[in-house]
């Protein structure tokens, strides 16, 4: 597998324009290295760690842009043994390891959450469990474990306490999510059971050992208010008013203080399989629990979930009628937010629905900062457009168009998923940044090319290139009075009305540009006019751009400056009233064009707005179409407001002496994230590697004392002995006794994740840094160093000369190190 896939191009998307959702990137970050990943989190402790769940029962750190080697918390057969996930890992199960949290208080030293942390998962049936089901296909159990004091990267595995299990009747439909809320309560994700429809063997009214149909007047686990199953449960872990005195009730949850047989533990209800909740923090407003429910055969829905709320299963799947002959559990029925339909959905209701896949994979509302068109939506997915067996996950997202409503959409992402992938889990970094976590195959362990098939991708904007063509023709159409004028050669184009007594009343611009040239193979995701605006005689109006159906020419004329009247027409140039002067004319005077704007912009001052910019969606379309038909690509003419006096302005013209200031039209394209100067290194010494691998900073692969961290910050290959070490020494003598220390390291300009630092010192005890180069920049002396020079190597490597000075009488003898760390 080579690095680079999850950098480089992907599939291109047909030439348009991006909806709502802006264009996202998804960056694999780490691939062939976890089974099948079930959930993403962080600790919340300012270490920038992810901790990914493995469906087997183990539990990996994903650090500095590696997955790190030691596991974090191995919860399977190999180590302590408490997960099931079946008999036949190689076949599909929803069992296993399925939910991670960190206490919020994790990392307060003097708060009761301290070093704890909490664990979903299936055990096997035989677990004892103070809420067993009949039958019992396995146990899900809420653990908590703290993590080691010594090691922040392992959990300490004698901390084990059971919080919280009860039975599931069937294999499926186990929910899984958790999640604390800011109100530090721990809400957990609850299915009804498993089997179909909420009513076989084991759900409440039900019977035989697979569902008797779909309309049976069933009550079903998810309405019956004295199950745990079907729900969204709500719990204290570090209380003890619980059964058993494991965990505490919430005073508030709906039933906190009912003396009937409802289950205490419950915060809502009527849910099939809440596959993934979130709760959305902004900054301002009140926080809201999102949660995606999967729903039968026929719909899949998104639900804001609050206390006390029955979301309708299995009267209801999403909004449209199940059973409504089941005797639901009370309370009015709260409906989505948002629903699809499956491909294949038959439930009278769903043609109207949009159709996007089987099984809904909810997500986060995203609140980072590197894609600011993605503030405030939700993205989430879909686990397979083609079912179970042949994948094809789905990206989706929801936008809140007014407070409540929101708009569903699909997401087209710059790459796309493989084919084959299944989407899994969606996470959330410390800054708030998204992943998604996909597998490829169907089986919990089936591989891929012989490695296993999970995938994590970060998701991340794409890139703009930005591509700046200067007009190939331009010219000004004067209104007429007396004498044919133009300015073909100007450097100076016009637009808008003058004043009543002037010589010419209105004034056009006309301009063209040649787009063939734009690449083919990419995405053009915006096009934006530029000119430069130098004199006007009035502000504060709207000039408009219209697209031109008719050919135009550019003669001789040179009206020079100021040239606001233009001069005498040559052969071949535009006029108001001719195309071509003077033997082609314009079916209207002025111009034939478009009667729709391609772009409008509001002139303001030349002083504070100097270059005033068009862009529009139309604009871009202008220009895909002249990409794609030359032969209509007759330019575009710009009109002033032409019912008021004072209103003309002048441009600069592509003739202008200044080249920045000529009429420049800026077309962007959507590409691929530049890969980071290290994944490169990565991709060019470890092509087989996966994306993601550990690559040990203090190991040396070629066992000539280098490590392989110093490798790259030389810009070498770790798998060749070098026989200049990187950093040199030598000693000279200087004025009145002095020692004078020469010390010589070379750096990689490019290497802007790294900081190097030389360092020394008398004793190996007390090191002093003399000097200092961060994030590719120059090297600084500091604490008596000296840096005498800085100079270029080969490509981006610079060799950096110290001098450090050392007093007559004093210990010469020093020792040195280069101290090189990698930011991620």
């Amino acid at each position: 597998m080579n690095l680079l896939r999850c950098l480089a191009f992907s599939l291109f998307l047909p030439m348009g324009l991006w909806g709502a959702f802006p264009s996202l990137y998804l960056k694999n970050i780490c691939d062939g290295q976890i089974h099948a990943p079930t959930n993403i989190t962080h600790a919340g402790d300012g270490s920038g760690r992810l901790f990914i769940c493995d469906q087997i029962g183990k539990i990996y750190i994903f650090s500095q842009g590696m997955l790190q080697p030691k596991l974090f918390l191995d919860l399977s057969a190999s180590g302590l043994n408490r997960v099931f996930v079946g008999t036949n890992l190689n076949s599909y199960s929803e069992r296993g390891l399925l939910g991670m949290t960190f206490h919020p208080d994790y990392e307060h030293p003097f708060a009761p959450g301290y070093r704890r942390f909490y664990v979903n998962y299936t055990a096997p049936a035989s677990t004892a469990t103070d809420h067993s089901s009949d039958p019992q296909n396995c146990v899900t159990v809420i653990a908590e474990f703290r993590v080691s004091e010594d090691d922040p990267n392992l959990a300490d595995v004698t901390t084990e306490r059971l919080v919280l299990s009860y039975g599931q009747p069937q294999p499926n439909h186990n929910g899984g999510q958790l999640a604390f809320g800011p109100d530090k309560m721990l809400y957990i994700g609850s299915g009804d059971g498993g089997s179909a429809n909420d009513n076989a063997e084991g759900h409440t009214g039900g019977s035989g050992t697979s569902s008797p149909g779909r309309v049976t007047g069933t009550l079903g686990n998810a309405q019956d208010k004295t199950k745990l199953l079907g729900k969204i449960l709500r719990i204290d872990p570090l209380g003890t008013n619980g059964p058993g005195g494991a965990y505490g009730i919430p005073t508030d949850n709906p039933f906190a203080n009912s003396v009937g047989m409802e289950r205490k533990e419950i915060y809502a209800w009527g849910l099939r399989n809440p596959w993934r909740l979130s709760f959305d923090t902004p900054e301002e407003g009140p926080a809201r629990l999102f949660c995606a429910d999967v729903g039968q055969n026929d719909v899949e829905e998104v639900d804001l979930i609050t206390s006390g709320g029955n979301y309708g299963w299995r009267v209801k799947e999403g909004s449209l009628d199940f059973d409504n002959t089941t005797p639901y559990g009370g309370g009015s029925l709260i409906g989505p937010i948002a629903e699809y339909a499956h491909p294949s959905a038959s439930l009278e209701g769903t043609d109207s629905m949009p159709k996007y896949g089987t099984s809904i994979t909810g997500g986060y509302v995203y609140r980072g900062t590197a894609i600011p068109g993605l503030q405030g939506k939700y993205l989430f997915g879909d686990y397979a457009e083609n079912g179970i067996g042949n994948g094809g996950g789905v990206l989706l997202g929801l936008e809140e168009t007014t407070p409540g409503v929101f708009a569903l959409s699909e997401v087209t992402p710059f790459n796309s998923l493989p084919a084959s992938a299944r989407i899994y889990a969606f996470g959330e970094d410390e800054a708030g940044e998204l992943y998604i976590a996909v597998k490829t195959t169907s089986g919990v362990t089936s591989l891929s090319g012989g490695r296993p098939a999970g995938i994590l991708y970060k998701v991340q904007p794409v890139a703009e290139t930005p591509i700046q063509l200067t007009a190939v023709a331009d010219n000004t159409l004067y209104e007429p009075n007396g004498s044919v004028t133009s300015n073909a050669k100007g450097i100076y184009l016009f637009a808008g009305k003058t004043g009543e007594s002037a010589n010419y009343k209105v004034r056009r611009a006309v301009m063209k540009f040649d787009v063939s040239g734009l690449p083919s193979d990419v995405t053009f995701t915006s096009a934006a006019l530029r000119l430069h605006l130098n004199m006007q005689v009035g502000q504060d109006f709207t000039m408009n751009l219209h697209r031109l159906s008719e050919s135009w020419g550019e003669g001789t004329s040179n009206a020079g400056s100021p040239g606001g009247n233009g001069i005498t027409a040559t052969t071949g140039d535009a006029t108001w009233n001719h195309r071509f002067y003077n033997t082609t004319a314009w079916t209207n005077p002025g111009g034939d064009y478009e009667a729709q704007a391609s772009a409008s912009y509001v002139i303001g001052s030349s002083l504070s707005d100097p270059y005033p910019t068009w862009q529009s969606a139309k604009l871009l379309e202008d220009v895909l179409d002249w990409k794609a038909t030359p032969s209509s690509n007759q330019g575009w003419i710009l009109i002033g407001d032409e019912n008021q006096t004072f209103t003309a302005q002048r441009f600069s013209s592509r003739e202008n002496t200044t080249a920045g200031n000529r009429p420049t039209l800026i077309v962007n394209y959507a590409s691929a994230p530049s890969p980071t100067h290290y994944e490169a290194w990565l991709a060019e010494h470890f092509p087989e590697e996966p994306v993601g691998f550990y690559l040990d900073p203090y190991g040396d692969l070629d066992n000539d004392g280098i490590f392989n961290l110093h490798e790259y910050a030389f810009g070498r290959s770790p798998w060749v002995k070098d026989e200049e070490p990187g950093l040199t020494t030598s000693t000279q003598p200087g004025s009145a006794g002095s020692t004078l220390h020469i010390l010589r390291f070379w750096r990689d300009s490019a290497a802007t994740d790294l900081s190097y630092q030389l360092q020394t010192s008398a004793d190996l005890v007390t090191w002093k840094t003399i000097a200092t180069s961060l994030a590719g920049t120059t090297a600084i002396g500091s604490n008596g160093g000296v840096v005498l020079s800085d100079t270029p190597g080969t490509g981006t490597l610079r060799l950096v000369t110290v001098r450090e000075t050392l007093a007559a009488g004093a210990n010469s003898r020093r020792f040195v190190r280069l101290h090189v760390t990698r930011s991620y």
